[in-house]
């Protein structure tokens, strides 16, 4: 199959067109700011979230268990958001491993290996503060 001239240059505008719209939503999204909000909500759920808004995987070693209680005063964007989940992970004591888009939370070598350890909370709370 021949093409012409004429299909190459509409083919190789077409190209150029869909690589500058897709350049403005990719701008149009890192601009979107977030104000999150949690109570009592499963770490997993989060992660699984700012994984949607960030396209990256996170995978949660079996044994990963929190409940997260957080909200921020100001506005955060997708990468903001994403810091702000990983520090709340190390701050309950897990290891964060980032490997490109894969960001790992992991037990910290030290941990009881039970069967199934307890579920964390963030921020810790004892029975007095309930």
């Amino acid at each position: 199959m021949h093409l012409g001239p004429r299909k190459i240059i509409v083919s190789i505008v077409a190209v150029v067109v869909s690589a500058a719209a897709w350049g403005q939503v990719t701008k149009l999204e890192t601009r979107v700011k977030h104000r999150p909000a949690f109570v009592d909500s499963d770490f997993g759920q989060i992660a699984k979230y700012v994984g949607e808004l960030t396209s990256r995987t996170f995978q949660l070693e079996p044994g990963v268990c929190a409940q997260v209680t957080a909200h921020w005063d100001k506005a955060l964007t997708s990468e903001e958001f994403y810091a702000e989940v990983l520090a709340i992970a190390r701050a309950m004591g897990y290891v964060v491993v980032e490997e490109g888009l894969v960001t790992k939370i992991q037990l910290a070598p030290d941990t009881p290996k039970d069967p199934t350890p307890p579920c964390r909370r963030y921020p810790e709370r004892n029975s007095q503060n309930r």
